[in-house]
């Protein structure tokens, strides 16, 4: 519900009714004794509160209440699949449903705090709920019901839920794929399984989608944005990892994609029903490193796609009180600015940038880098790299890397007084990395190897690795997740 929404249904103030509404929710839960009640409908109730608290900041401790809720799931047996328990086969079902809303909210979380999920993989085998309509449940049922092929109501939840346990093994740190078993995978080996994985999501779900239908539109653009997020969660520049990446034309793909998804999800109106529950997902990650890319390499192709995606996003951001008050807002203004800039000295004097604005041959090298998007594979393709990335003769993580690419060579130097601005750009960064980290973020973090000063000058790429880590660590602690 927007403020506008709120004061013409609740003649109230945004901010003020969830404070109301807030208080209420957690007094009615404590005079349930929530965290010693075994009664599934007060947990439900619980998980939906967490789901709908996570974007505003001064809302409830999230982090806090998804460990109450998962201790709470794990006293009450939801980690185990009730098949062998004997239990009815309606309640069966609804506590397989509830255990994967927790399990999907723990991944979540864990991504806006800047942390890793909690449950291990270890810790349950609880299988997915079933492929059904409500309709075809009900509270007498003597028969589990049978899992459908095709379209039913479940098919965005069971999508998600996919998506969501796909991440897992993508986006987290090394040390949490090995306390969950998860095989060790280069960039390059993640952005091949991100491949297989929208094959199956597309053949499994989204296959069997009307278009023309709200929800099944809803459905496809919401995965593919996850999918999209996937993609950029890990060929984002990291440690000791060339900056390059900055500059390349794949990489502005990807995060013009983003954008373009998110800003058509927030304009379908056919959909407004179901977008609450994508309104925590602010693109601030997205964005930040569109502005970036433009601001280093304001040429090139894509120019005007990603130039739009830009103002879009930025001047609904501006219009969106809640987003004004974050934080990274002022951030990207700066951003914004710097990008701007580099957009006008280009069309001023394009020889800055060593080609004309048309020539994007400084940008993109014949050599395939680590962190770019593989070109689209065939099912056959996909099928035979499954078993390398995913099977026991998996290659190690660095089997697969290329060599580093040269900084200077492959971001052209810029004249000085293009140079005098552009460092205030990376400021921003060092502000951002003085920023106190989320909890437990630091634990995964590499230990600071260079240091974090801003240069007077050079490009981007000579500018210490460590310094875009911090900056992007901290600006992920803030950020919603992609699922």
């Amino acid at each position: 519900m927007t403020a506008e929404d709120c004061w013409a249904e609740l003649d109230e103030d945004k901010h003020k009714a969830l404070k109301i509404y807030r208080t209420g929710v957690e007094s009615s839960l404590a005079k349930a004794d929530l965290l010693k009640s075994s009664d599934m409908t007060i947990l439900q109730a619980f998980v939906i509160y967490i789901a709908c608290s996570r974007r505003y900041d001064k809302g409830p401790d999230i982090r806090k209440f998804i460990g109450n809720a998962i201790g709470i799931a794990l006293n009450i047996g939801l980690h185990r699949d009730p098949s062998a328990s004997g239990l009815p086969p309606f309640q069966a079902e609804m506590r397989r449903r509830l255990w994967w809303q927790i399990y999907i909210l723990d991944i979540n979380i864990a991504e806006d705090c800047g942390t890793t999920p909690r449950i291990l993989e270890s810790w349950f085998d609880t299988k997915l709920p079933s492929n059904v309509s409500d309709a075809s449940l009900d509270i007498d049922m003597k028969d589990p019901p049978r899992n459908c092929s095709g379209k039913t109501e479940m098919m965005l939840s069971l999508a998600r839920s996919e998506i969501g346990n796909f991440a897992r093994r993508i986006i987290f740190s090394g040390q949490f794929c090995e306390e969950n078993c998860y095989p060790a995978l280069s960039a390059s080996q993640k952005c091949t399984a991100i491949d297989i994985f929208k094959e199956k999501v597309e053949q499994q779900y989204l296959s069997h989608l009307d278009q023309s239908i709200a929800l099944d539109y809803f459905t496809t653009v919401s995965c593919n944005l996850m999918l999209g997020k996937l993609r950029l969660a890990v060929i984002k520049p990291r440690a000791r990892q060339d900056q390059s990446i900055l500059t390349h034309m794949n990489f502005r793909k990807v995060c013009t994609e983003i954008l373009q998804k998110t800003s058509t999800l927030k304009r379908y109106e056919k959909g407004r029903q179901w977008v609450w529950t994508f309104q925590n997902y602010v693109e601030w990650d997205a964005l930040t490193c569109l502005l970036i890319n433009l601001s280093l390499a304001p040429k090139g192709k894509a120019l005007d796609s990603a130039w739009q995606a830009v103002n879009e996003t930025y001047d609904y951001l501006k219009m969106d009180g809640d987003a004004r008050c974050d934080r990274h807002w002022e951030n990207i203004e700066e951003l914004h600015t710097k990008a701007l800039f580099s957009r006008d000295r280009i069309q001023i004097n394009p020889s800055e940038w060593g080609a004309s604005p048309d020539d994007d041959s400084g940008f993109e090298e014949s050599h395939t880098m680590v962190t770019e998007s593989p070109q689209p594979l065939g099912l056959g393709t996909l099928k035979r790299q499954r078993e390398e990335v995913f099977g026991s003769s998996c290659p190690s993580p660095g089997e697969l890397e290329p060599r580093v690419p040269n900084c200077r060579s492959e971001v052209p130097n810029m004249q000085l007084e293009a140079q005098e601005h552009i460092p205030r750009m990376w400021a921003l960064a060092n502000a951002a990395a003085a920023a106190p980290a989320a909890i437990d973020s630091l634990s995964h973090m590499e230990p600071a190897s260079e240091s974090a000063d801003i240069p007077s000058s050079g490009t981007g790429c000579q500018w210490s690795a460590n310094l875009f880590e911090r900056y992007f660590q901290v600006l992920g602690s803030g950020q919603a997740s992609p699922l």
